[in-house]
């Protein structure tokens, strides 16, 4: 963004009304002005015009951002505030003002490929291979179920296995670079890129099926936007199943399903159809939609560094999204996102089942066990 537009958006957001605080996740966290769009707009509007310049308390600010977009589905003008948000950390960045947390992940990444600190070797010590005739599909797991919700990694393969698919999951994958992107580190990021691309671009495979919305923002956008290329196409799973409505399993007696849109693969992807329909044909049922769903969906509260710097705010956020389930009345909360399903869950009471999409799968699966038996 040029420097002239930049002034002129951040100057109507910091003069603006806040007609979007009222879905903005972090002013709901905090029961502040700053942490809004409307508050980092006026952060930096203020920097622009010399005013005052964005110190230790400004850059906190700027952190405690999820970068959901939310604001920007009620933004009359459509001024993108995540983005421009996001474009002021990479000079936080740059200029080595970055929060130590984020600084830990960064090295953590650097170190061992991964947020966690996990030892690499373990990252696909889960797979089960099978061969298959029909062209192989290239999983690529993403840090989340690789190494904190391998029940989503097993069952993508298991889900895929039994569409007739042979599937490939490369050892030498590495972080997709979501998070470092999301904090403003392109250098790191780009490492990250560089890495994966060599080794996804190195594989005979059909096509790339990512179940992380973060990884498939960062495989498409940001790989493209940085100029590093991959030679075939990815897709989210839900976009792969559509296509086999008809070979799903379904629940015997699911209950009320609703759905949690995440915001990588909702506002950001526009795929918002495509789990719906998954979702409803393996619940035998329509789904009980939250208030808030689809463009005006409410954030789980664990993306764009937060959980990391404020992990009690963030499970404010997670909890709030929870109660917006309960009033559903639902039996199973499904979301389409290893990162989200992690956070939702450590929120969830116990008569809330959390499930990520091929979680599902092999509740149907289960569920049919049962039945028969």
């Amino acid at each position: 963004m040029d420097a002239e537009k930049l002034a002129e958006d951040v100057r109507m957001c910091a003069a603006c009304s806040k007609m979007c605080r009222h879905v903005c996740p972090t002013f709901f966290a905090w029961r502040s002005d700053s942490p809004t769009p409307h508050g980092r707009a006026l952060l930096i509007h203020q920097e622009i015009t010399g005013a005052r310049e964005i110190d230790a308390r400004g850059i906190e600010v700027l952190y405690q951002c999820l970068e959901c977009s939310h604001c920007l589905t009620w933004c009359k003008p459509e001024i993108d505030i995540a983005t421009i948000v996001e474009e002021r950390r990479r000079e936080i960045v740059a200029a080595e003002q970055r929060p130590d947390g984020l600084l830990k992940m960064a090295e953590a990444i650097r170190k061992d490929k991964n947020p966690f600190g996990e030892p690499h070797a373990q990252r696909s010590n889960w797979i089960q291979r099978t061969e298959s005739k029909n062209p192989p599909l290239l999983y690529f797991t993403g840090c989340t179920a690789a190494y904190r919700e391998k029940d989503i990694a097993e069952s993508s393969v298991a889900i895929l296995q039994s569409l007739g698919y042979s599937v490939m999951v490369s050892p030498d994958e590495v972080c997709c670079g979501s998070p470092l992107f999301r904090t403003g580190d392109d250098t790191t990021g780009r490492e990250c890129a560089e890495a994966n691309a060599d080794v996804l671009n190195s594989l005979e495979a059909k096509e790339i099926i990512v179940t992380c919305p973060g990884c498939f923002r960062a495989l498409t956008d940001d790989y493209s936007r940085l100029g590093v290329e991959l030679n075939k196409p990815v897709r989210h799973i839900s976009q792969l199943l559509t296509e086999h409505l008809d070979d799903l399993p379904s629940l015997s007696d699911a209950g009320p399903v609703t759905y949690h849109d995440p915001c990588h693969l909702g506002r950001h992807s526009q795929i918002f159809d495509e789990p719906r329909r998954v979702i409803e044909r393996m619940a035998g049922r329509e789904i009980s939609e939250m208030e808030r769903n689809r463009e005006n969906a409410s954030c789980c509260g664990n993306g764009a560094g937060l959980r990391t710097l404020f992990p009690e705010q963030a499970k404010i956020i997670g909890s709030e999204r929870i109660a917006h389930a309960l009033l559903t009345g639902a039996r199973y909360l499904i979301t389409a996102c290893p990162f989200c399903k992690n956070m939702l869950s450590s929120q969830a009471p116990d008569e809330l089942r959390v499930l990520d999409l091929p979680e599902l799968f092999l509740e149907c699966e289960k569920s049919s066990d049962t039945k028969s038996d």
